[in-house]
Order: structure tokens, then C-alpha cells, then sequence
């Protein structure tokens, strides 16, 4: 079960533990003697707040004296009837525990929540909130149904929408009922609907933060549209303020947009995009890690940033981070609370072949179970990687079993991706051949899909709209800033004068500076838009310089064929004709020589004729395209040279195309038949043409001698051919055929405008 898995942490862990760069001892004899001095105060609100304020910066450093204070401030407050302030702190205090994964205490904690508060009082039925957050991590879920029901049922009665919205959240994250899907979403819309009428914004966050990432997990594009909205939401006035104790006893989402950031680094890991995840990553710490730094940040997120970084293979980055959590803690290994340190350091010891190191790891994060921690895979699947890859094949194959059902029930998902990959691995150490090319199959097919290009392009349209959020938050923190120098100058006009001048000034260049950049911007977009049309400009021209050649090397080949076949066949029989003339009929060669002279001129009227088709093919104005490329069949078949098939689809309505369109098709095909009559050495070739609804598609092969290199194939036929292709917008590919000669394909042939 996966409740917002960062949103616990940032709610306590944020504020109440970063380590600072002060002198630990006087530090501590500082906090201390102004803790004393505290104590001999009355009680009353300043002195509450004063305390408050101490534990919990206190906390900051030394977490557990602002535990020892708390035990000690919490019956003195409760002692004084002071219930309010105790529920606060105890809250608190319970939210600490919970989010260094000591569930016992927490439970006891929260129960004495319970305890303290007036059952209709909006204290219990925070605590009710409270402690079914906690038996959701702790993994209870007996205990999470009881006090979710208690929860509901206490905030219905008192018309409690934001509590009320909270308990359908946690309901609908921990798939109660299993397997029911569409109750989940019906409890996630009413934890929505329930709080966008609230002033105060985090329960509506914390609902479509929860339903993006734990529910709309089959459809990627509205993940990226819900997960853009809730970058817009997180602009809320709710989230710039870091409330105290005092001011906010009840859930609260921590740091909204790091999580969405979070949950996009999250994405990429599934996807395999190691780029993105490793840019997310980086943003994450530039805009969350080094703006808290105080020198370092808190544990549980740098073993989230650790895993992230072992699972990408930056292992030297991991282990800086571990470094860090352990530094921070102060506890001996085997006892640091987060169960992904241990798979962290799990893959660390794979990268580094130390097989049995790294199952003993695995083993000690899965006793940890899934508190605090962020997987995109069940750990058990990487307990039984381990396994695998220490020979021990049998645990592995059981332990791999448990997931068959979910990956074959959701093989698009990580678990599937990683199932059949470690599957993979477990046939192949096995020897099981046939096992193996099944599953590496299935893998690829997952692999494939997980990584479409539509899903890419939607991850990087966010990474885009979080730059732009960073830009608006600069914008905020600027407006917040000048807020702060009116309230002074408000109280101190004389003073800070100076200030209000520098202010404005600032302001003014920063203006100027903006006004700069969107010019230089939109003198940037204009340059890059007239280098596109002089790009098309000089496509058009080239196109029309391949059509002009196109044409004059027609007329050429017309001209050659003129001058050789038609001109010397002409002189032929005129010399036969002039030897008859002279010699008169009564000669014994005269009837020979003007039989000669029948066949010559017969031979060039068939030439003539075949000019003149290839100038304007009647054919196709009188009888159509089929019939034409019929002709052209049969002719090529008498020749001898040649036997041609022809396929023709269509081609049904003459008024379809324009009769120059279809010339220029037919055109096409008599270039390609002739070059394979002249050069392809072929017996055989094929002629495809295909009318779909869109334009006509073609396909001629032949079994000649084909070509040395088909994708580079230049000659002033070929070239003649793709700048009519081109022309007619069509696509040509070139290759060799499966049996040898050439193959070529052209498609989406229509006419040009």
C-alpha cells in the first residue's frame, strides 16, 4: 500500500530534522538553559508558544532532548487543563515516531491522542486521521478498516469535510475493498469534491496527488495532465507558509511540489529514461535539497535519493548519500529504519559482485518491510534477483511465483517489466532454453511498450511546465519579499527610505531585464521562422530543379532514341528505296530491298508510337490506367526481353485522378521497366499498383543482379524517378530483394497541388 510515501516525511521530518553546522556542545548548554528558564514561566499562550517553538528547533539538532522535552511539557500542559496545547504537541510527537518508522510508540502516542481529546471534538477526529495514516504505513489493515470506519462515520456527524476528505483518500489508497476499482475512484472524486470548497488546500493536494499516482496508473496521459494541474494548485497560498506546531495540529502535505517532482523522477525510473530521471534527480536537489540545507538534508530523503541513484547506476552518488543518511542518524546500521537503505545498498554490492553481501541486504530490507520508502517494484523481487543470481534457484523461482498472477494481470507496468527480466536471468542460470526465449521475449514486448513515444513526449511537456513553475515561484518569492519591505517600511518610514528606493530600482531592472529577454526571445523565434521558410523556399526549388532535369533528360533520351533508332532506320530504307529507283523492278534484288524497306519502316512507325505514349499516353485518356499498364505489360512481354506480371487494384473510376497525374504515374513504371530491360539483367519482373483511398501505391521487383548499394543508388534514371516521387508527394525505398534482384516501393502517390 502507497499513501503519498514523501508526504509523511515532509510533514515532520522537514522541519524537525536537518542537522545545522553549530557547535554541538554549546548549542546544547544554550538550548538548555533557555528550555529552564521556560519552565519557571506561567503557562499561558506566549510561554506555550515559545516552548513550541524550542522543541521543535531544537529537533532540528538533537532530536532526541526535544523528545525528553516533550515528555517532560506534555503533562505539565495537561495538568493545567490546557487539552488543546497537549493534543498539539502529541500530534506532533506521534507524527515523529511514525516518520522514523517506530510504529509501537507511535500507536501508543496516538492512542493517548485519543484519550486526550472530547469524542466530538475536531482534536479526536484529527487523531482518528492520525492513526489510520499510521496502521496504513505500519501495514495494519485490521486496524486501519476499524478506525477508518470510526474516522468516517465521527467526520460525517460533524459535517468534517477536510477530515472527512483525508479518511476517503487513505480509503481508497488502501484498496478497500480489494480488487474495486471503481469504489476507489468513487472514494478519491468525493475526497476531491469534499475539499476544493476548503479555504485551506491540503486535503484537495493530498487527494489528486494520491489518485494520480496510486490510481492512474494504466492511463499515462491523464497522469500528465492531473500531474500538471496539481503543479498549478501547489501555488497556493496553503503550501508558502511552513507551519509550527501551534498553528496546524492536522495532516498537512509537505513541500507539494517536490513530491510531484518526486513522482516524475519516479516515472522515468519506470520508463528506463535515465536522462530524465537523472535531470529530475538534479532538480530536486537544486530547488529542495540545497535551499533546506542546514548544512545537509534530512536522512529518509537522501536514502530516496540514493535509491534513485543505484537504480539509474550512478552507484558512486548513491553511496555519497548513504554516507550522509548514516552521518545524519548517528545509529548503527542495522538499525536505520528505512527499508530501501538496505536495497540501495543491495544493488550497490551487485554493481560490485558481491553476491552474498547483497542478499543479505535485500533480506534485511525486506524485514523492514515497506515503511517510509519509495519502490516501482515489490523489494521481494529483488530479494529474488539476489537469490538467482547466488545460485539459489529454487527460492528464487517461489519467490518469483507470488508475482505470475499481477504480471500477467498488469504485464505494462514495472512489476511486469521486471518480472520477466529476472525470470529471464533465473531460465538462463537454469538451462532452461526454451523458458528463456519465451521470457525475453515478453520482456522486450513490455520494454517496447513502456517506452512508447507518446509517453515520452507527455513526461517531457512536464519536465517543460516545471521549468516554467520554477520561474513562477521565483515571481512568488520576489512578491513575498516586497510584502515584507511595505510591513517594515510601514513601521520604520523614516529608516528605510533608502530601502523602499533600492527596492523599486531593483524592481525597475528587473523589469527592463525581462523586457529585454522577451525581446531577444521574439527576435530569436523570428529568425528561426524565416530560416524555416527560406528552408522550404529552397525545398521548392530544388524540387522544381529536379522536375526541370527530370524533363530534360526525357527529352534527351527522346532526341537519342530519334537520331539513333528512327533517323538510321529512316536512311536504311531510303537506301533501299533509291537502289530499287535506280535499278528499276525488273532487277532480282529489287523486291528484296523494298520487303527490307516495309520491315525498316514498320519498325519505326512501332518506335514513333512508342515516343509518342511515352509523351502523352493515349491509353490513359482513352481507356484508363488499367488498360494502359496492361498494354504496357503486353508489349514488354512480346519483346522477348522480358517476362512481365502486372497487379492492379482499383483504378476502377477514370475521373478520379486528373489524366496528368496518372500520366506522371505511368511514366514512373515505364522508367522503371525500361531500366530493368536495359541494365538488371532480369527474366522476370512484377509490376504492383494499388489505388487506396489516399493515393496510389507502387511496387516493382525484379530477379536481376540488383544493386551493390540500394540506399545510396544515384543515376540520372533513378534520379529523374525520386524527383517525381517527390513532386507527386510520394515516399520511394529502394533495397534488395529476399531472393536477390531489387525491390522498390513507392507510396502515397496523389496529385500535387
Amino acid at each position: 500500500m502507497k499513501i503519498c510515501c514523501f508526504t509523511l516525511v515532509f510533514a515532520f521530518l522537514w522541519s524537525t530534522y536537518s542537522a545545522t553546522a553549530q557547535s554541538a556542545s554549546t548549542a546544547e548548554n544554550e538550548v538548555k538553559a533557555t528550555w529552564k528558564a521556560l519552565q519557571q514561566k506561567e503557562l499561558n499562550e506566549t510561554a506555550f508558544h515559545q516552548a513550541c517553538d524550542l522543541i521543535q528547533d531544537t529537533g532540528k539538532t538533537n532530536l532526541e532532548l526535544s523528545y525528553e522535552w516533550l515528555a517532560e511539557y506534555v503533562p505539565r500542559v495537561q495538568k493545567a487543563g490546557k487539552w488543546e496545547w497537549a493534543h498539539m504537541l502529541l500530534m506532533a510527537w506521534a507524527r515523529a515516531k511514525e516518520s522514523f518508522g517506530i510504529f509501537e510508540e507511535s500507536a501508543k502516542l496516538h492512542q493517548k491522542v485519543l484519550q486526550n481529546a472530547p469524542p466530538n471534538s475536531q482534536q479526536y477526529r484529527e487523531g482518528l486521521t492520525g492513526i489510520v495514516l499510521l496502521y496504513s504505513h505500519w501495514n495494519k489493515v485490521d486496524s486501519c478498516i476499524k478506525y477508518l470506519a470510526l474516522g468516517e462515520a465521527a467526520a460525517k456527524a460533524a459535517n468534517d469535510s477536510e477530515n472527512l476528505s483525508f479518511l476517503y483518500t487513505f480509503h481508497a489508497a488502501n484498496r478497500i475493498p480489494p480488487n474495486d476499482d471503481k469504489s476507489r475512484e468513487n472514494y478519491y472524486r468525493q475526497a476531491i469534491q469534499l475539499a476544493q470548497g476548503l479555504k485551506d488546500k491540503n486535503a484537495e493536494f493530498t487527494a489528486r496527488y494520491n489518485f494520480v499516482v496510486n490510481f492512474l496508473e494504466d492511463n499515462p496521459a491523464q497522469q500528465v495532465a492531473e500531474a500538471e494541474a496539481l503543479l498549478e494548485l501547489a501555488k497556493d497560498p496553503t503550501f508558502a507558509h511552513r507551519p509550527r506546531f501551534y498553528e496546524r495540529s492536522n495532516f498537512w502535505f509537505r513541500n507539494p511540489v517536490p513530491s510531484v517532482y518526486f513522482y516524475m523522477l519516479q516515472q522515468n525510473l519506470l520508463l528506463a529514461d535515465y536522462a530524465n530521471t537523472n535531470k529530475f534527480a538534479d532538480l530536486i536537489n537544486e530547488v529542495v535539497i540545497k535551499p533546506n540545507l542546514v548544512p545537509a538534508q534530512t536522512p529518509i530523503f537522501m536514502t530516496q535519493m540514493a535509491f534513485s541513484k543505484a537504480t539509474i547506476g550512478q552507484f558512486e552518488q548513491a553511496k555519497a548519500y548513504l554516507k550522509q543518511t548514516i552521518n545524519l542518524l548517528q545509529l548503527p546500521e542495522k538499525e536505520i529504519p528505512f527499508p530501501n537503505y538496505f536495497t540501495t545498498l543491495g544493488l550497490i554490492a551487485e554493481h560490485e559482485k558481491q553476491n552474498k553481501l547483497a542478499l543479505s541486504y535485500h533480506e534485511k530490507a525486506l524485514a523492514k518491510g515497506y515503511t517510509a520508502a519509495f519502490y516501482f517494484i515489490p523489494p521481494e523481487m529483488y530479494y529474488a534477483h539476489a537469490l538467482t543470481i547466488n545460485g539459489e534457484f529454487d527460492k528464487a523461482q517461489k519467490a518469483l511465483l507470488k508475482f505470475d498472477s499481477l504480471a500477467k494481470k498488469q504485464p505494462y507496468s514495472a512489476t511486469g517489466l521486471y518480472y520477466y527480466e529476472y525470470l529471464t536471468e533465473l531460465q538462463k542460470a537454469r538451462g532452461n532454453v526454451t523458458g528463456q526465449l519465451q521470457n525475453v521475449q515478453t520482456y522486450y514486448s513490455i520494454k517496447d511498450s513502456l517506452t512508447n513515444l507518446n509517453r515520452y513526449r507527455a513526461v517531457q511537456q512536464v519536465l517543460a511546465k516545471v521549468g516554467l513553475r520554477e520561474k513562477e515561484q521565483q515571481v512568488v518569492r520576489l512578491n513575498e519579499e516586497k510584502n515584507a519591505r511595505e510591513l517594515q517600511i510601514r513601521r520604520e518610514r523614516i529608516f528605510y527610505a533608502a530601502i523602499i528606493g533600492m527596492a523599486l530600482l531593483t524592481i525597475g531592472f528587473l523589469g527592463l531585464y525581462l523586457r529585454n529577454r522577451q525581446i531577444r526571445n521574439q527576435q530569436a523565434l523570428a529568425l528561426k521562422q524565416s530560416e524555416l521558410e527560406q528552408l522550404e523556399k529552397q525545398r521548392q526549388l530544388d524540387l522544381i530543379q529536379g522536375i526541370v532535369a527530370a524533363e530534360e533528360n526525357e527529352r534527351r533520351k527522346i532526341a537519342d532514341q530519334l537520331h539513333d533508332d528512327v533517323n538510321a532506320s529512316l536512311a536504311l530504307a531510303a537506301l533501299n528505296v533509291s537502289s530499287v529507283l535506280e535499278k528499276g523492278l525488273s532487277d532480282a534484288q529489287s523486291r528484296p530491298k523494298l520487303s527490307k524497306a516495309y520491315e525498316v519502316l514498320g519498325v519505326v512507325s512501332g518506335t514513333v508510337r512508342n515516343i509518342s505514349h511515352r509523351l502523352t499516353p493515349l491509353l490513359i485518356e482513352r481507356y484508363g490506367f488499367r488498360h494502359a499498364l496492361e498494354d504496357l505489360a503486353e508489349t514488354v512481354n512480346i519483346s522477348g526481353k522480358l517476362h512481365l506480371d502486372t497487379i492492379i487494384v482499383g483504378f476502377e473510376d477514370k475521373e478520379k485522378y486528373p489524366i496528368s497525374f496518372l500520366n506522371e504515374v505511368f511514366r514512373i513504371i515505364q522508367e522503371l521497366v525500361q531500366n530493368i530491360v536495359k541494365h538488371a539483367n532480369a527474366t522476370h519482373a512484377t509490376v504492383e499498383a494499388i489505388e487506396h483511398d489516399n493515393g496510389i501505391a507502387l511496387m516493382v521487383e525484379d530477379n536481376g543482379v540488383g544493386m551493390a548499394d540500394s540506399t545510396t543508388a544515384t543515376g540520372k534514371g533513378l534520379s529523374s524517378i525520386r524527383a517525381k516521387v517527390a513532386y507527386l508527394n510520394g515516399l520511394i525505398e529502394i533495397s534488395r530483394g529476399p531472393d536477390g534482384g531489387t525491390l522498390i516501393v513507392i507510396d502515397n502517390l496523389y496529385p500535387a497541388e
